[in-house]
Order: C-alpha cells, then sequence, then structure tokens
C-alpha cells in the first residue's frame, strides 16, 4: 500500500459540453481548480519535515481538460486516511471538496 493510489476526482455533467464547445475556456477552468486544490492540500496538510506539503504538486494533461494533484510520498495516503495506528489527518479531500463548488459554478458561467 505504500505506493497505493487513490483518487478523488470532481465531475460535472455539463463539463462534457463545455470541453466540446469550447476547449480554451474549459482548460481555464480545470487549471484555475487543480492549482487551488494544489494550494489548499500544501496549506491543509500536516507538518513534520515540510516534505509532504512541498510534494504536492499539479500535473495538467496534455490537452488541458484533465489535472492530477497529488504527491510522490509513500506515506501521503496514511496521513490522508489514517491507519489503525494513527488518525488521519486528511488534506487533499478537504481541498477538493472545498473548490468543487467554484468549480462546477465556473463551468455553468462558462456556458452562459
Amino acid at each position: 500500500m505504500a505506493n497505493g493510489k487513490y483518487t478523488i476526482q470532481i465531475v460535472f455533467d455539463r463539463f462534457p459540453q463545455l470541453a466540446r464547445e469550447y476547449p480554451e475556456r474549459a482548460s481555464e477552468v480545470v487549471r484555475k481548480a487543480a492549482y487551488e486544490i494544489e494550494n489548499r492540500a500544501k496549506d491543509a496538510a500536516p507538518v513534520d519535515t515540510g516534505n509532504l506539503r512541498n510534494s504536492i504538486r499539479t500535473e495538467m494533461a496534455a490537452d488541458g481538460l484533465s489535472a492530477v494533484v497529488g504527491t510522490h510520498v509513500e506515506y501521503a495516503i496514511y496521513q490522508e486516511y489514517g491507519t489503525y495506528k494513527m488518525a488521519a489527518h486528511p488534506y487533499m479531500r478537504p481541498a477538493a471538496d472545498a473548490v468543487r463548488p467554484s468549480f462546477i459554478k465556473a463551468v455553468e458561467d462558462a456556458l452562459k
């Protein structure tokens, strides 16, 4: 599980329409949301050495219509979800949850 991967997706049923009709605008919306998630996750990440916080990065897909915000630190998943010996210290899920409403609003606004 040290190399485990978890996924948090923000999905909105009108995003495919935006991507189809206005791909540049869709890319802007995704980029803004992804970097906002990155910043919020860094603010919320537990800090001992700062390694986890400093490793959180955003990678945009080549088409600009999706992004991955994550970390390569192997203990990140344990911080997020906890273990039987350690309480969870979520930082990525709350960041995504906080950005979800503004992402949905940005998609709706772009389609108006």
